[in-house]
């Protein structure tokens, strides 16, 4: 993401945090990290779009990554978010928020997009919004401390990488003689303590709640950063002909820069990278090859099965001979050669095994 999506811009790392009063209804359904994530995007939107009045449809570049533990291990639902500090018009162009940006403004915008979809879910009642309101420190908060330049790609890719994190860390684990489990972190103010010492059992226990569930999202990509405005930008194309560079208000060199290039990757470039192999070489003459068309399934199945037929390769799993299976027992038994000793074992009879078992009545 770092070499060939994220575009050359400055950057600010927003971390966003609730109150405590709204973090257990996390614990029980976290499809509410996606509400959040969205939620933080969309106050994010609307705090940049503020700037710039005159322009339409203007998005920034957002990476968010929820995130439910604190560095205890402790149930703590927030969400840590890599944007542009400026906005994208549908042309492509870049216009940056000149000077340095206060982002106080930001909390009141959080706080009442997570109440709307808070709402929305049921989660929360209009009594108890009207009392968070009313509170002077209401747990809300925005932080944007860390500003990052387009330049530094390191510091991006470093700062990716800690939000993608995993729960626990390996070199804060250690297993004590008696059993139990010692955990270090950061100082906790609540706790009172910067460990987690507890047995094995219960460790495990703090980490379930942590654990993602089946086909969630772990990296939310908003406005610019989207495929689809990315596709609308030409930033992603079907080749390398096809993409174009980012264009921006701020001074760009005539020659292109390595992220532009890296980011022009076509899908036989992707291939090769995780493969190691380039599916646009001929296996005979180790040649380039022209691509024809592109064929998907299930939509052409009839025109695939027409080409490997044509090149003597049909042979789907479905036309294959399968030999039927013994039973477990059977096979067993045959694997062995025991077929003899088995043989000679009386069969059972199933009477005699109903006189055996003790009756409803009757004490075991």
């Amino acid at each position: 993401m770092v070499r060939e999506v994220l575009p050359d811009v400055r950057y600010v790392q927003l971390v966003f945090t609730i109150p405590k009063m709204l973090r257990k209804a996390f614990i029980f359904d976290r499809r509410l990290y996606g509400d959040l994530c969205r939620a933080a995007y969309e106050a994010t939107r609307k705090f940049l779009e503020a700037h710039f009045p005159a322009l339409e449809k203007a998005v920034p570049a957002m990476v968010v990554v929820p995130q439910s533990f604190g560095s205890l291990l402790n149930h703590h639902p927030h969400a840590h978010a890599l944007t542009s500090v400026g906005v994208f018009t549908r042309d492509g162009m870049f216009h940056s928020v000149p000077g340095d940006i206060d982002f106080s403004p930001l909390e009141g915008l959080f706080r009442e997009e997570v109440f709307k979809r808070l709402l929305k879910e049921e989660k929360i009642t209009p009594e108890r919004v009207e009392l968070l309101r009313s509170w002077r420190h209401s747990g809300f908060n925005v932080s944007s401390a860390r500003r990052i330049s387009g330049a530094e790609r390191g510091e991006l890719e470093s700062l990716l990488q800690y939000m993608v994190r995993a729960p626990v860390s390996l070199a804060r684990l250690q297993y004590r003689p008696d059993g139990r489990v010692l955990y270090r972190g950061n100082y906790h103010p609540s706790l009172g303590r910067d460990h987690q010492l507890v047995r094995g059992l219960e460790f495990l226990a703090m980490l379930v709640p942590h654990i993602a569930l089946r086909f969630e999202s772990r990296i939310h990509s908003y406005g610019a950063l989207s495929t689809t405005i990315r596709r609308q930008f030409g930033w992603v194309g079907k080749d390398e002909e096809s993409a174009q560079a980012p264009k921006a208000v701020v001074a760009i060199e005539e020659e292109e820069t390595e992220f532009v290039t890296l980011r022009r990757k076509s899908w036989r470039r992707l291939i090769a990278k995780v493969w190691m192999e380039d599916p646009q070489l001929c296996p005979g003459c180790n040649e380039p090859m022209r691509v024809v068309s592109a064929i998907q399934s299930p939509h052409q199945d009839d025109v695939i099965e027409k080409i490997l037929r044509h090149r003597g390769q049909w042979d789907p799993p479905w036309t294959r001979q399968r030999r039927a299976r013994a039973p477990p027992l059977e096979r067993y038994i045959f694997a062995t050669g025991l077929e003899e000793e088995f043989s000679q074992i009386p069969p059972v009879d199933e009477e005699d095994v109903n006189q055996d078992l003790p009756t409803a009545h009757e004490p075991r």
